[in-house]
């Protein structure tokens, strides 16, 4: 389907967005809307924005880092409720060769009366190129002699225009849908011949051709043929469109030397392009016309403009397309070509020309323009589409066919006719809505006025969330018949909740964030000291028992905040029986060929940055039995892990493929439970025992990006390595990821799912995160040795922890209705925003931390 006529439509001012600044962000943010008017549905609606009026609305505009987002929101408000974005191509121009950037493009899909919140987000080059995606090259462009001239093209069509006195447009017509100017440029290759991709289709002759400019002088059309000095250049070949311009110095033409520049764009999956010329005084009184070629054949279809800005259309159908091979001019008996010519200018149509159907041009300012337009009823015939061969599954690639997709009735193509003409009549609006950039918002939800809360507040409400959460579960795992508790299967356990109703979504099994719940209840049993705490925590610990060499390398999460916990207040032999033999697995999973415990099976290939959090488990059981095995282990891990997984600036990375000792070829690209059967993906490496193979995420935004809750499990996982072992190296490490996270908060102090994904791709905050960072940082404070450093971890420490409890942990403001003590806004795997049951464990843990050393000071 043709799309519409290019307008940079008028930026409507509006002070309808700001935000608050951030000290640290890398991106900032542009919100304007684009309106479809029409009540028809637009396909990729084409949009330019001015460069030079973007700096107006910020001045630290950056064009050559620009990614444009958008989403099903219509007004601000939706926008901010929106967690995942669509990102739209885009491209930035230069059209007067000066090197610097003048208009923004790119398309967008509209429905009929539709409008879309789009944000122009820019910012540090570095962040916005890693977020960017790679755009498929959907438009070219080409100067070849091989084909006499200039060239452009969309997948739909290509076009040429003879570089000589000639002047003419001519046409390729694709049976598939790719770019082919390369291919008709080859040596030797004949694109005048039958293909299966596409060939020269239009018998130019000696006409004018398809929409190129003429004049016309004593009811003759002259060409732009006796010229002193033609010129080329190619502005731009992008991803969403192309651009290309001819310039004509001393055109003789009506006894005047004339000046005139003819400029084409051709839009991404547009079947036709703009025509735009330009003049000067030299031109002055000179009539200017266009056409297509006349065949006696075919009755051209003419539109003329009724009113102001409305659409003159000429229009042709029928058997135009030339048999293959050079310099045939037979048309194929049943094989139909449409050709069309639109413009807004004022325009009559001149038929006293016997071999072109005339339109003329009425020039505004010493400029116009029209749209010209082909539909071959071949298109599409061909198109092939790959399948398959994923990137990360390693499939098959495989092939098929689709039906064809072109236009092949007379009727279908004047519709088209008139689709275009009416994107041409009443373009898309679009409007400014920022006043000035910004960064992108923190959740709504988090911005009204609120009360500042105290510690013993903060507890109290998370100690009425955990009364209320047993209330309504106890009875659910008191039903489940005994034994029928696993790891991925029985109820009574949760991870995530709900942002509104503070509800926990069931689940099947305990999964890896079980013991979580056990967690908040044995520090809630220590703190208050009711025995209602320790008879829950020890109800929802017993399905545990006895499956501890069924885990992955999440029986440190499990057992150490179900049993280890426990143990140190009641000393139940259970207990400790039960965390040692996890202890046991754990260190099963340990290959001293790699140092590194494997994160899913043993002599497995991959270890997540999460086991930081694990290696709790060994330094404990290495404790209470007095055996520096567990440690040993453990701080090898640690010791491997801050040399693989954290990188030179305090970011981390999340998961690390290696050589386990079997020169193994192919990896497990999932990471969980069903790492062990989910397909591999071939990696050839010449990696030796023990080596990195290559580096990965489940749950960021890249593989070179920093996931926010890995960043915050590394933080926190070294700042207990060092505290155990005294190892310079875990102090240096925690220090440098602690440096990299406060450096790179929002203001509010709670993270992005990725410290890279600055809500561009997905809106995530996710306050899990900055519950283990707060804990991590004040952990961190006791033990970091340079005073300034320990005073400004404190600090840091308490203000992210200050900003949970006033902004995200409910009630936030005096209209909130959801129930008291859920923290609102973590994020599992993104887009996923809610309540999650670690970041209520890590805030109390907090929490309760700063509580007992304001009790003892």
């Amino acid at each position: 389907m043709c799309k519409s006529f290019h307008v940079i439509a008028a930026f409507l001012f509006v002070v309808a967005f700001s935000a608050p600044a951030w000290s640290q962000a890398h991106i900032k943010v542009i919100k304007i809307s684009v309106t479809n008017p029409s009540d028809v549905q637009r396909n990729a609606e084409d949009v330019v924005l001015s460069i030079p009026v973007l700096k107006k609305i910020a001045p630290d505009f950056t064009p050559a880092a620009v990614i444009i987002t958008t989403s099903g929101a219509a007004t601000l408000a939706e926008d901010a409720a929106t967690l995942e974005t669509q990102e739209l191509p885009s491209q930035v121009d230069d059209l007067d060769g000066d090197h610097k950037a003048d208009e923004l493009a790119f398309q967008i899909d509209l429905k009929p009366h539709q409008t879309r919140i789009v944000s122009i987000c820019y910012g540090d080059e570095p962040t916005v190129l890693r977020l960017r995606n790679d755009y498929p090259q959907r438009t070219d462009a080409a100067f070849n002699l091989k084909f006499d001239g200039l060239a452009w093209e969309s997948e739909r069509n290509a076009w040429r225009i003879y570089f000589d006195a000639r002047n003419a447009i001519d046409l390729y017509g694709k049976r598939r849908p790719t770019l082919q100017l390369k291919l008709y440029g080859t040596p030797d290759y004949a694109y005048h011949d039958e293909s299966p991709e596409g060939r020269d289709i239009y018998d130019v002759a000696d006409a004018l051709g398809i929409g190129a400019v003429g004049a016309w002088v004593d009811g003759k059309v002259v060409k732009i043929s006796d010229v002193k000095e033609r010129k080329w250049r190619i502005i731009s070949a992008g991803p969403v469109r192309t651009i290309v311009e001819l310039e004509y110095d001393g055109w003789a033409v009506a006894g005047k030397s004339v000046t005139l520049r003819s400029r084409m764009t051709q839009w991404a999956g547009e079947r036709g392009f703009t025509h735009e010329i330009f003049t000067d005084n030299s031109a002055d009184g000179l009539t200017f016309v266009t056409g297509l070629h006349r065949n006696p054949s075919i009755a051209p279809m003419f539109s003329a403009a009724q009113r102001a800005a409305d659409v003159t259309s000429l229009a042709t159908w029928g058997e135009q397309v030339v048999i293959p091979g050079v310099n045939k001019h037979t048309s194929i008996p049943g094989e139909n070509l449409g050709l069309a010519l639109l413009t807004i200018s004022p325009a009559k149509l001149i038929s006293e020309d016997p071999t072109v159907n005339l339109v003329q041009i009425t020039l505004a300012d010493h400029h116009a323009s029209w749209y010209v337009m082909a539909a071959w009823d071949q298109e599409g015939t061909n198109r092939r589409v790959g399948y398959g061969n994923s990137k990360e599954m390693g499939d098959a690639a495989s092939s098929y066919v689709l039906p064809p997709d072109g236009i092949a009735t007379q009727s279908a193509f004047v519709d088209t006719v008139k689709e275009q003409a009416g994107r041409m009549r009443v373009p898309a609006t679009v409007t400014m809505l920022s006043q000035t950039s910004a960064p992108q918002s923190a959740p709504p939800d988090t911005l009204v006025t609120s009360a500042k809360k105290a510690i013993p507040q903060a507890i109290d409400l998370l100690r009425a969330e955990i009364d209320a959460t047993a209330k309504i579960w106890e009875p659910i795992l008191y039903a489940a018949p005994a034994g029928t508790i696993t790891y991925g299967k029985g109820p009574g356990y949760f991870t995530e909740g709900s942002n509104s109703t503070g509800e926990w979504k069931s689940q099947q099994g305990y999964y890896w964030t079980g013991s979580f719940w056990m967690a908040e209840l044995w520090r809630m049993y220590a703190h208050t000291k009711d025995e209602k705490y320790r008879r829950w925590a020890e109800l929802w610990s017993a399905p545990l028992f006895g499956q501890e060499m069924l885990q992955n390398h999440d029986t440190g999460f499990l057992y150490y905040y179900s049993d280890s916990l426990g143990y140190n207040l009641t000393h139940a032999p259970a207990q400790r029986e039960s965390a040692l033999r996890a202890a046991q697995r754990l260190s099963d999973m340990y290959n001293p060929v790699t140092h590194l415990i494997a994160s899913w099976q043993v002599n497995g290939d991959d270890t997540i940055i999460d086991t930081m959090m694990n290696l709790q488990l060994l330094f404990w059981a290495s404790k209470e039995t007095h055996d520096a095995k567990w440690q040993d282990i453990a701080l090898q891990h640690a010791l491997r892990a801050s040399d693989w997984l954290v990188r030179p600036d305090g970011s981390v990375i999340q998961s690390v493929h290696y050589n386990p000792g079997d020169t193994r070829q192919s990896f497990p690209m999932g990471g969980g439970a069903a790492n062990a059967t989910s397909v591999r993906t071939p990696v050839p490496n010449n990696a030796a025992p023990g080596e990195k193979v290559f580096t990965h995420t489940h749950q960021g935004f890249a593989a070179d990006t920093s996931w926010a809750r890995g960043t915050a499990w590394a933080l926190y996982g070294f700042t207990v390595a060092y505290a155990e072992t005294h190892e310079p190296k875990m102090l240096e490490t925690a220090q440098r990821v602690a440096d990299f996270v406060v450096a790179n908060l929002p203001e509010d102090g709670v993270p992005w799912y990725d410290f890279g994904d600055e809500g561009v791709h997905f809106r995530n905050r996710d306050t899990s995160a900055a519950a283990i960072i707060a804990a991590g940082l004040l952990r961190l404070s006791e033990v970091a040795t340079d005073k300034v450093r320990a005073r400004k971890y404190r600090e840091q420490g308490e203000r992210i922890t200050q900003s949970l409890i006033d902004h995200y942990l409910t009630p936030v403001g005096a209209n909130d209705s959801t129930p008291p003590g859920v923290l609102r806004h973590g994020s599992s795997t993104r887009p996923n925003d809610g309540a999650l049951i670690y970041g209520q464990y890590y805030l109390l843990e907090a929490l309760l931390w700063l509580d007992e050393r304001a009790k003892t000071k």
